[in-house]
């Protein structure tokens, strides 16, 4: 009698005591029910051999149980017989196909793994070695102090001022717009003839370019690095030496926002773009996220460029210094502004009238950028 027939027994009273006497082994000895209630209770407690025992006898007293055969599948898995373990869940599922339980764990362990592909080496193409060795070199190029560096590749020179701009004017005369064109000129032949890096001026002559206009003009290039050429000036005609500025929100000293100041007087000569009503400039959004990171790196760069920038020029070293400058602004690349001495210091301005000196300065920036 399996359990579904001894519950509904049970549920219409045919088990009252009245009618024990016509069924003394329910009485007298253990059923199929027993048994299968007994190896139920070993399963939970982990005696799996004990289990195997009792539900054998269940499955022997009472063929058609399909609980007791689910139970003797569980009972077996759990010692590791698989083949015994498949064949009583089998039989559960063909005595009741809504078994869902058994029916799952007789497809779960009779599914194959898949077998693995071996994989078998095919030598390498001559091809395939050379490619390897050229990414090692790689590698080994961009994990040491050279190939950590900022690579120039692509520069936009800006000579400063122009046209009815001059800048700052010396005692002598010379006027700042005329000396930053010079050297702007001179840097770009010599960066030609090297051949290493791509040059690009903003302004060829003695005209005005309007301070955003600059940085578009880089931006157009794609340049790996914008550099604005300016010569400083101060009340104080002591003030001498050179400089590397980079952009910044706050400047870094009231020194650097008084340069900033003057460098950005000029801008009320500059037409400010009218947006229409209503207009959402998406590509000013995105830069605006955009800016802090180029603002590092050029901090970063202007670091490294001053160093070596100053070891060449025969000028005192003032640093690098950070201000808002308008010019350096929107450059979409890491940019920088050079002070290359003071035209309002006598023996400065002296210096700067010299053709050599000029050379010297231009070959103390190219050493900078390389």
């Amino acid at each position: 009698m399996d359990r579904r027939s001894f519950l509904n027994l049970l549920g219409k009273g045919l088990l009252a005591s009245s009618t024990i006497s016509l069924f003394p082994s329910l009485v007298w000895g253990k059923t199929s029910f027993d048994y299968a209630l007994e190896g139920q209770n070993l399963i939970q407690g982990g005696s799996y051999e004990k289990a195997v025992k009792a539900l054998k006898e269940a499955v022997r007293l009472d063929p058609e149980s399909d609980w007791a055969f689910g139970l003797l599948g569980r009972a077996y898995r759990g010692l590791g017989r698989k083949a015994e373990a498949v064949d009583a869940f089998r039989q559960a599922v063909r005595l009741n196909p809504e078994d869902v339980y058994s029916r799952m764990m007789t497809e779960i362990m009779t599914q194959k793994p898949i077998p693995k592909l071996k994989k078998t080496k095919k030598p390498l193409t001559s091809l395939e070695k050379k490619a390897l060795e050229e990414e090692a070199q790689m590698l080994s190029w961009l994990r040491s102090e050279d190939g950590l560096r900022y690579q120039v590749k692509r520069v936009v020179i800006d000579a400063g001022h122009g046209g009815f701009d001059s800048g700052a004017v010396g005692k002598a005369g010379l006027k700042e717009k005329d000396v930053t064109l010079d050297l702007a000129k001179r840097l770009h032949q010599r960066l030609q003839r090297s051949g290493g890096i791509k040059s690009f001026l903003t302004r060829t002559g003695d005209y005005y370019v309007p301070l955003s206009e600059r940085t578009v003009i880089a931006n157009q290039y794609h340049a790996d690095l914008f550099i604005s050429i300016h010569i400083n000036a101060n009340k104080n005609r002591d003030a001498r030496g050179s400089e590397t500025y980079f952009c910044s929100e706050r400047a870094s000293s009231k020194e650097a926002a008084r340069v900033a100041a003057l460098e950005n007087a000029v801008l009320k000569y500059d037409t400010p773009f009218k947006k229409r009503r209503g207009y959402i400039d998406i590509e000013e959004i995105l830069f605006q996220f955009e800016r802090k990171l180029y603002w590092s790196e050029s901090g970063k760069f202007a670091r490294g460029f001053q160093k070596r920038f100053g070891q060449y020029l025969p000028l005192k070293s003032r640093g690098v210094h950070s201000a808002n400058f308008y010019v350096l602004r929107k450059a979409k690349m890491p940019s920088i502004l050079l002070e290359t001495g003071f035209i309002s210091n006598p023996r400065n301005e002296s210096m700067l009238k010299q053709d050599v000196f000029r050379e010297r300065i231009v070959d103390a920036i190219v050493r900078g950028l390389v």
